[in-house]
């Protein structure tokens, strides 16, 4: 049990990304119907998020729980779980299939976010690459 909450542990840790996308920028748009409400982009080896300039200036839809303040520049290292949640299982078919045919993208967070992430069950938001 310990070791693979430990297992678990040093996996969050590090997303392994591959070559390909280190180097380059992906910018993707969060939507709630037609008004985009922020941007996620990858930098490198950092994830940015900011609400959009229309976001701020509405009055109707609240900001994310897990993004309070929509005058700051979110950064982290690590994807938060607002954006990874939307990455299915590994255990899903469609993505299976893709891991098969792909091994070397099991743990790309990007491409797997770009491939699978535009819809969630666990919310009404798209998510789009730019």
């Amino acid at each position: 049990m310990l070791k693979k909450i430990k297992n678990l542990l040093s996996s969050s840790k590090k997303q392994a990304i591959s070559l390909e996308h280190q180097e380059t920028t992906h910018l993707f748009s969060l939507k709630y119907h037609e008004l985009e409400m922020g941007t996620l982009k990858f930098l490198g080896e950092e994830w940015v998020f900011e609400y959009a300039d229309l976001f701020k200036k509405q009055q109707v839809i609240s900001p994310l729980i897990d993004f309070p303040e929509p005058n700051k520049v979110y950064k982290s290292k690590i994807l938060w779980p607002f954006f990874s949640n939307r990455i299915p299982s590994l255990k899903q078919p469609k993505i299976k299939s893709y891991i098969d045919q792909n091994p070397s993208e099991k743990q790309n967070v990007v491409k797997l976010l770009e491939l699978f992430g535009e819809y969630s069950v666990n919310n009404p938001f798209r998510l789009q690459l730019k």
